[in-house]
C-alpha cells in the first residue's frame, strides 16, 4: 500500500511538466490564451488546479503519473 507521503511526492512529479508537455498531455487543442491561462493556474497552484480537473483531466494525469513515476495510483501500490 502506498503512502499519504508516495502519494504527494507522484504529484510532486507532476512539477516536471514544461509547458509544451502540459499542453500535449492535456490541452493539446487549446487556443493560447486559454493554454496561457490553464498553464498559469498550474504553476501558481498546482492542487487547486487538479481540483479544478474534470474527470477525464484527472484519468489523464493519473496515467501519465503512472507511467512516468513507480506508483500506481489507481491501487496505490508500488510497481515492482
Amino acid at each position: 500500500m502506498t503512502t499519504l507521503r508516495e502519494f504527494t511526492d507522484a504529484l510532486k512529479y507532476l512539477g516536471r511538466l514544461n509547458k509544451f508537455s502540459f499542453k500535449a498531455l492535456l490541452f493539446p487543442d487549446a487556443t493560447e490564451d486559454y493554454l496561457d491561462a490553464k498553464w498559469k493556474h498550474f504553476q501558481d497552484s498546482p492542487l487547486y488546479f487538479l481540483w479544478t480537473c474534470s474527470s477525464d483531466k484527472l484519468d489523464l494525469i493519473a496515467g501519465w503519473l503512472s507511467i512516468n513515476y513507480d506508483v500506481d495510483l489507481f491501487t496505490l501500490e508500488e510497481e515492482e
